[in-house]
């Protein structure tokens, strides 16, 4: 199989895919540049950089909508701004120079867009990137909009102008030490960044952790460093916590590594996933700072405890656009009319659940005899099979996605589903290849001869199982057709 000594590792950023992992400072490939604390040691000549552990996975190609979160979370991480305004362009100017101890100021014009898009092409980004620096906007005769503060690279903005705004800061003409240091004093603690805290919590399969991962892979330069912990258990996240703690060769335990962020004032982003164990005391794992940044994906309610003030998301179910998107897109259709019309009503049958319609569309789309039209007929067979089962206690959201994600099940070759229900025992996040490949070399020897027990139906079905992946291309083969059904474990 491939290189990697692990076989499902993050699968959506599994080796056969071709998809890049994503690091910070805009990287998008496995080359790591770090800006942060020094990294440990393992041997001479060999050097794991803190950006090295705990990557965040690639968001899926599939991934359609949610702009609102997209565009709540770009809100929240966005840079510190303020605007001071005076009637006098030159004594702001002069102020900022000799007030604002930045290393670096970077004065833009600010006049119209276009000129403000063309003085921020001609920065020079090594600066953003390595000096404390700050962007000046000068706009004289009017505020700057919104829009063009977010397309700015991420810095702290001052936006000086002549116009008042009730929500500006004031310089009046002729102003002495006392308000000056009162101002500067004030500008500053606006122009600190502080920590965030973001929860999104939402049912299963809604597409929480891909909003997340899709933000941060068009956002990754805001952040100095970015980790992605598996938070669906005390012992994953201890796991977790040591590798980080390694790579930063301050100790292995939780504590030190919470004491070594707390330490480290710099724009990081540590990223909690799956956090739906109320048995996990999330609390335990988060830095006690005012700096750095959080997000928490949950199926909790309570989780919405631990958001800083309106950083608190919620997740509904796809609008019916943004639900018809992805089918039709899983699915490989055009956007014709007659495939619209069919689609909008798959996407009404199966609630817009993300995953429900992400799994009927690569089952539509893997599926030659199954098409936009008669998919229906084949959901609603099943979703009464299963009814008439002892599925009973479900509610509606898990009759939908099971009834998909089960057509999609058994289109799966005998070794995959074999395959698949193993894996369904393990964490989804690390599967070393090594347990199957030892379990292959197994002959039974290590049975001793006293064992009046020994557990021969298991060793004679994993000798079954392993028998049909004889050929090494065999691993490789299953896993792309899981991901051909959109059943991989990610």
């Amino acid at each position: 199989m491939a290189s990697s000594p692990h076989m499902f590792n993050q699968a959506s950023g599994f080796q056969i895919t071709g998809q890049p992992i994503f690091t910070t400072a805009g990287i998008i490939n496995n080359n790591f540049t770090y800006h942060g604390t020094a990294s440990q040691t393992v041997n001479s000549d060999q050097v794991i950089p803190i950006l090295n552990v705990l990557k965040c996975p690639s968001p899926s190609e599939y991934f359609v909508g949610r702009e609102d979160v997209l565009r709540k979370l770009s809100n929240i991480f966005s840079a510190p701004a303020v605007t001071l305004w005076g009637t006098d362009m030159d004594v702001l100017r002069d102020f900022v120079r000799q007030n604002l101890k930045y290393s670096s100021l970077l004065f833009l014009d600010a006049s119209s867009g276009q000129a403000l898009a063309k003085s921020v092409a001609d920065i020079n980004k090594d600066v953003l990137a390595w000096a404390d620096a700050l962007l000046v906007l000068q706009s004289a005769h009017a505020l700057v909009d919104s829009e063009d503060l977010h397309a700015l690279p991420y810095a702290p903005v001052l936006v000086m102008t002549t116009q008042s705004s009730s929500l500006s800061f004031h310089l009046p003409n002729g102003a002495n030490q006392q308000v000056v240091h009162k101002l500067l004093h004030s500008i500053e603690r606006a122009l600190n960044a502080r920590r965030h805290v973001v929860t999104l919590v939402a049912n299963g399969g809604t597409g929480k952790t891909q909003a997340v991962l899709k933000f941060v892979s068009e956002n990754s330069s805001r952040f100095s460093n970015v980790w992605f912990f598996d938070a669906s258990s005390n012992d994953t996240l201890t796991a977790n916590f040591k590798d980080l703690g390694k790579a930063a060769g301050v100790g292995d335990n939780v504590k030190d590594v919470t004491d070594f962020l707390a330490r480290t004032s710099e724009n990081w982003l540590c990223i909690f996933d799956n956090a739906d164990d109320k048995k996990v005391y999330l609390k335990d794992y988060v830095p006690i700072c005012s700096h750095g940044n959080v997000i928490v994906t949950s199926r909790l309610s309570e989780t919405s405890q631990m958001a800083s003030p309106d950083c608190h998301i919620e997740l509904m179910d796809l609008t019916k656009e943004s639900a018809v998107e992805l089918l039709l897109h899983q699915a490989h259709k055009q956007s014709l009319n007659e495939n619209l019309n069919w689609a909008f009503k798959i996407v009404e049958a199966l609630g817009c659940h993300a995953l429900a319609v992400s799994t009927a569309g690569a089952y539509i789309g893997a599926t030659p005899t199954c098409t936009l039209e008669n998919y229906l007929t084949h959901f609603n067979k099943k979703k009464k099979k299963i009814l008439d089962y002892r599925m009973r206690t479900l509610d509606s959201y898990q009759r939908t996605v099971y009834s998909a994600f089960h057509l999609s099940f058994e289109k799966l070759s005998h070794p995959t589903q074999l395959l698949m229900q193993i894996c369904g025992y393990l964490n989804q996040n690390t599967i070393p290849l090594k347990i199957f490949t030892q379990a292959a070399a197994f002959t039974g020897i290590d049975s001793s001869a006293v064992d009046v027990d020994p557990p021969i139906k298991t060793i004679d079905f994993m000798k079954e199982f392993l028998s049909l992946f004889k050929d090494e291309d065999s691993w490789e083969e299953s896993v792309i057709e899981m991901k051909l059904l959109n059943l991989q474990m990610t």
